[in-house]
C-alpha cells in the first residue's frame, strides 16, 4: 500500500495488463454484433490474416531528367531513358554483380594513365 502525498489516504494499486489484440477486438464487436457474432468475425479475421497477396508498386511520381531535361513520368520511360542515355541507376543498396568493362578500354585507359604519370616524372 502507498499513500497520496497529498492526502495521505491509502492507495491500492493495481497493475494494469495489457489488453491482447483478440479482447480489444471482442470488446469492440461484442456489444454490436453479440458475443458468438464477434468471436467468429474474429476467427475469420485470423483465417484470412494469412492469404497472400501480391504486392503491388505504383508508378513514380513524374520528375525531370538531370541528363537532357525531358519529363519523365513512368517506369518504363525512366528505365528506356537510362538505357538510351547508356547511365545506371545508383542508389544505397549494394550491386550484387558488376558489369565488366570491355578489355580493349581497361588496356586503353591503362596505357593513358601510364603515359601521363611518365609524362610528370620525367
Amino acid at each position: 500500500m502507498k499513500t497520496c502525498p497529498h492526502c495521505h489516504k491509502a492507495l491500492k494499486i493495481v497493475a494494469e495488463k495489457p489488453q491482447s489484440e483478440k479482447d480489444f477486438y471482442l470488446e469492440w464487436w461484442t456489444p454490436t454484433l453479440g458475443a458468438e457474432a464477434a468471436l467468429a468475425s474474429w476467427e475469420e479475421k485470423q483465417l484470412n490474416r494469412r492469404i497472400a497477396a501480391p504486392a503491388v508498386m505504383s508508378d513514380i511520381g513524374g520528375y525531370q531528367s538531370q541528363i537532357d531535361g525531358s519529363w519523365i513520368d513512368s517506369r518504363s520511360k525512366h528505365r528506356s531513358h537510362l538505357k538510351q542515355h547508356n547511365m545506371i541507376e545508383v542508389g544505397n543498396d549494394v550491386p550484387m554483380e558488376q558489369k565488366k568493362m570491355d578489355t580493349r578500354h581497361d588496356r586503353e585507359r591503362r596505357d593513358f594513365i601510364g603515359r601521363q604519370v611518365y609524362e610528370k616524372f620525367r
